[in-house]
C-alpha cells in the first residue's frame, strides 16, 4: 500500500475533517490523523493545524526521519507571534486562518513539488559524481570537481579531501575547491580536531559555530581569523575503516540547511569517492609518504637524543656548536654560537644554515654535510656568517661526524674575523711590495741558507735571462755567480769589514747569465735574521755593461779631447816659438854675413863666425820643423822621460807646408841689412816676464 502524499495533524479532529474536504474541493487528496502512521512510509508533506501547531513542527523535527519532510504550519490569527513560532520551530511555510481553500491547496502543492525535486537534486548530483570519478579515477582536477559539486549542493563555500594513514600523526590534503590541481600539502591532524573527530567514530560531524563548538574550542580564534565559522565532516571509509575524510567549510554560522537527507547526501558522496580512492595512486604514495615522515621523525628523535647526550659538552665550549640535519636545517646550537652571530637559539632552530651564509659558500654547505654524513670529516674551512648587527664575522669551521650516524652533523666554529682581517692586510702588504719589488729596474734576489732561490724578481730575469718559475726553487743562488762568487759573498756578509755584519755595502762582483757570459755587476746585500737566527740573504745587483760601456767611451772622448788639445798646443807653441826664434836668427844670418863680406879674407875671426852662420842655419831649419808641427807625437828620452819627436810631430812631405816656405822665405839669408832696427839679441827682463805669461797660459 502506497503512502499517503499528505497527511494533516494536530488541532481538533472537526478542524482537520474541514481542512481534508477544503483541500478535496480544490482538487488535492489529503488524509486526517491523530498521529503519523509509519507502517507504510513517510508522507509527502505534513499539515499541522490548531493553537499547538509550534509544538507539533518541533516534535517532528526531532524525529530524525521526518527532518527533510516539507511540513505547512495552519495557524490561528491570535496570538500575532504564533507565524514565527512555527517558522522557528522548522515549519517549511506557514499560513494564517482564516485562509481560502485554494491557498491552502496551492501550498500544499508546491510543498510536495519541493520534496521531489530535492530527492531528484540528490539523485543526480550522486550520478553526475559517480561518473566523473568512473571516468578519471583518483585525478586531481576530478577530485576537484567532485568537491566542487559537493560544496554546492550542500551550501558551503569550500571542500577539502584529506587523507588519512591508520596510526600517523600527519594527514593530507590531496585536492581542494580552493587550491591548484596536484597542489598537496600535510597538516598535523592533531590541529584539526573536527577531522580527527569524524575519522575516530566514522560518522559525519556538524558543527554549527566553530566559536561555540566543544571540538573547535582551542582553535576557533585561528578559524575565525581564516574566515571559517560553520563545518561539516564526513568521514571517507570502506568496510569500516576511515581512509580520510571531506572537510567542508563556510563564513556564516549554521548548518541546519544540511538537514538528514543532506547528511544522506553527503555520506553517499565520501563513500563513491572512497571506492574510488581505496586502490588508486594517491593512497599508496600518500602511505610511503607517512612511511617516510614516520621514518623521518623517528630519525628526528633519535638525533634528538644524541644531541640531548652531548648538550652539556657542547654547552662547555667556547667555540661555537651547529648541529645540522641531513638537510642542512638548523637542530640546535650552544650558546657561544649564540653570542657569535647574535642569533637567538628559538629564532634559528628549525632554518637552515644556508640563509646565514653568503652565496658563494652554500654549495661548500651542502657538499659538507653530504661528506660528514658519510662519515667523512672535512678539512677545516672558513665560512662567513651574517648576524644580527647586519656585520658580518669569519669563522673556521671544523666537522665531527659523531652524530653521522643519526643523520646529524655537527660543525664547531671558531671566530677568525680579527685573524683573516689580518691576513688580509699583510696579504695586502705582501703584494705591494712584491709589486714595488717586480717594478724595481734593479735584479733583487733573495735565497735561504741551503741555497734555494725563494724570490726572482723582473729585474732579475732581465739580467740573468731566466724565468722566475725556472728559478725558483729548482736552481741553486751559487750558480748565478762566477766560481766561489756566493761564498765570498757570504764570508763577506759575515764579517765586519764590509758594512758591519749581515750588511755588505757597494761592491763589484761578477755573475753568470743564462747565456754562459759574464757580466758585471754592482751589488749590495744583507741577511735576513729571524729570533737572532740566519734565515735567508737577499741581494740588489745592478748590471754594470751599459755603465761600464759609457764610461769607456766616455773615457775615450776623454783622451781624444786631451790629445786634441795637446795637438793644438803644441801647434800654437810651435808657431809662437817659430814666430819668436825667427826674428834674432834672421838678425844673427844678416850680422855674420855682413861680417864676413867686411872683413879681410885672412881675418881669423872668420872660421868663428862661420861657424856662428853654420849653427845659426842649421838652428833655422829647427825653427822650420817647429813651425810645421801638426800633431803631438813623443819619443823615448833620457831616464825614462819623453820629448816631442820633430820627425813625426813635423813631417817634411807636407806640400802645404812647402807651399808656406816658398811664399813666405822665412830662414833665407838676407840680401841687406835689415829694414828695422837690428833686433836685441840678449833678451830683456819685460821678454823673459812675457815668455812666462805665454809658458802659463799654455
Amino acid at each position: 500500500m502506497d503512502p499517503p502524499s499528505i497527511v494533516v495533524l494536530g488541532g481538533s479532529e472537526a478542524e482537520r475533517v474541514r481542512l481534508v474536504e477544503q483541500l478535496a474541493g480544490s482538487g488535492v487528496t489529503a488524509v486526517a490523523e491523530t498521529y503519523l502512521p509509519m507502517a507504510h512510509g513517510l508522507p509527502a508533506l505534513l499539515v499541522v493545524v490548531g493553537s499547538e501547531a509550534a509544538q507539533l513542527v518541533s516534535e517532528a523535527r526531532d524525529f530524525p526521519a521526518l527532518a527533510e519532510i516539507p511540513i505547512l504550519a495552519v495557524v490561528p490569527a491570535i496570538p500575532p507571534t504564533a507565524v514565527a513560532e512555527a517558522l522557528a520551530a522548522g515549519a517549511t511555510d506557514v499560513v494564517r486562518t482564516p485562509v481560502p481553500p485554494q491557498l491552502v491547496a496551492a501550498r500544499c502543492r508546491n510543498l510536495c513539488r519541493l520534496g521531489r525535486r530535492r530527492d531528484a537534486i540528490a539523485a543526480q548530483t550522486l550520478a553526475r559524481i559517480n561518473d566523473v570519478l568512473t571516468a578519471d579515477g583518483d585525478d586531481a582536477e576530478a577530485l576537484i570537481q567532485v568537491l566542487t559539486i559537493t560544496a554546492n549542493v550542500l551550501g558551503f563555500e569550500r571542500a577539502s579531501l584529506i587523507a588519512h594513514v591508520d596510526g600517523s600523526d600527519h594527514a593530507f590534503v590531496i585536492a581542494a575547491s580552493d587550491a591548484e590541481p596536484l597542489q598537496r600539502f600535510t597538516l598535523a591532524i592533531a590541529g584539526y580536531p573536527e577531522v580527527a573527530e569524524s575519522i575516530r567514530t566514522v560518522a559525519p560531524v556538524l558543527i554549527d559555530d566553530v566559536a561555540h563548538h566543544p571540538l573547535t574550542a582551542s582553535i576557533a580564534d585561528d578559524l575565525s581569523a581564516r574566515g571559517v565559522r560553520g563545518i561539516a565532516v564526513f568521514p571517507v571509509q570502506w568496510r569500516g575503516r576511515a581512509l580520510g575524510a571531506i572537510l567542508l567549510r563556510k563564513r556564516m554560522p549554521g548548518v541546519q540547511h544540511v538537514g538528514p537527507k543532506g547528511i544522506e547526501l553527503g555520506k553517499l558522496i565520501a563513500s563513491i569517492t572512497a571506492a574510488h580512492l581505496r586502490h588508486g595512486a594517491v593512497l599508496e604514495s600518500l602511505r610511503d609518504q607517512t612511511h617516510r615522515i614516520s621514518r623521518a621523525r623517528y630519525e628526528a628523535e633519535r638525533r634528538l637524543r644524541g644531541i640531548d647526550s652531548l648538550k652539556e659538552h657542547f654547552e662547555a665550549g667556547s667555540d661555537g656548536v651547529v648541529v645540522l640535519d641531513d638537510a642542512g636545517r638548523i637542530l640546535f646550537v650552544n650558546r657561544a654560537a649564540e653570542r657569535l652571530t647574535g642569533f637567538a637559539r628559538d629564532g634559528v632552530v628549525g632554518g637552515e644554515l644556508i640563509d646565514l651564509v653568503g652565496a658563494d659558500h652554500r654549495s661548500q654547505i651542502s657538499d659538507t654535510v653530504s661528506r660528514v654524513l658519510a662519515g667523512v670529516n672535512v678539512e677545516a674551512f672558513d665560512l662567513e656568517l651574517s648576524t644580527t648587527s647586519g656585520t658580518s664575522v669569519w669563522v673556521s669551521v671544523s666537522t665531527s661526524t659523531v652524530l653521522a650516524d643519526s643523520g646529524a652533523v655537527i660543525l664547531q666554529l671558531r671566530d677568525v674575523t680579527a685573524e683573516r682581517g689580518l691576513e688580509q692586510e699583510l696579504r695586502s702588504t705582501k703584494e705591494f711590495l712584491e709589486r714595488l719589488i717586480d717594478s724595481a729596474v734593479d735584479a733583487i734576489i733573495a735565497a735561504d741558507l741551503r741555497g734555494n732561490i725563494i724570490l726572482f724578481n723582473q729585474g732579475a730575469e732581465r739580467l740573468f735571462g731566466y724565468r722566475a718559475r725556472d728559478v725558483i726553487g729548482k736552481i741553486p743562488v751559487w750558480q748565478l755567480y762566477e766560481d766561489g762568487g756566493a761564498k765570498q759573498i757570504m764570508r763577506m756578509l759575515r764579517s765586519t769589514s764590509y758594512g758591519g755584519v749581515g750588511r755588505l755595502e757597494q761592491t763589484r762582483r761578477e755573475v753568470r747569465i743564462a747565456s754562459g757570459e759574464v757580466v758585471p755587476v754592482s751589488m749590495t746585500a744583507s741577511t735576513l735574521y729571524e729570533r737572532d737566527r740566519e734565515v735567508a740573504t737577499v741581494g740588489i745587483l745592478t748590471d754594470l755593461r751599459e755603465r761600464i760601456r759609457m764610461e769607456q767611451r766616455l773615457l775615450d772622448a776623454q783622451q781624444k779631447l786631451q790629445l786634441s788639445e795637446k795637438q793644438a798646443l803644441v801647434a800654437e807653441l810651435a808657431g809662437a816659438a817659430a814666430h819668436e826664434l825667427n826674428q834674432p836668427l834672421t838678425s844673427i844670418i844678416w850680422s855674420g854675413g855682413m861680417i864676413q863680406r867686411g872683413a879681410p879674407p885672412d881675418a881669423p875671426y872668420l872660421r868663428p863666425v862661420s861657424v856662428i852662420l853654420s849653427e845659426a842655419e842649421r838652428m833655422a831649419s829647427i825653427v822650420k820643423r817647429i813651425g810645421r808641427i801638426t800633431k803631438y807625437e813623443t819619443v823615448a828620452y833620457v831616464g825614462g822621460a819623453r820629448m816631442l819627436d820633430l820627425h813625426r810631430a813635423a813631417p817634411e812631405s807636407d806640400p802645404a807646408i812647402a807651399i808656406a816656405e816658398e811664399t813666405t822665405g822665412e830662414f833665407l839669408a838676407p840680401t841687406g841689412p835689415p829694414a828695422g832696427p837690428l833686433p836685441q839679441l840678449v833678451p830683456t827682463p819685460a821678454d823673459l816676464r812675457d815668455l812666462d805669461d805665454r809658458e802659463d797660459k799654455a
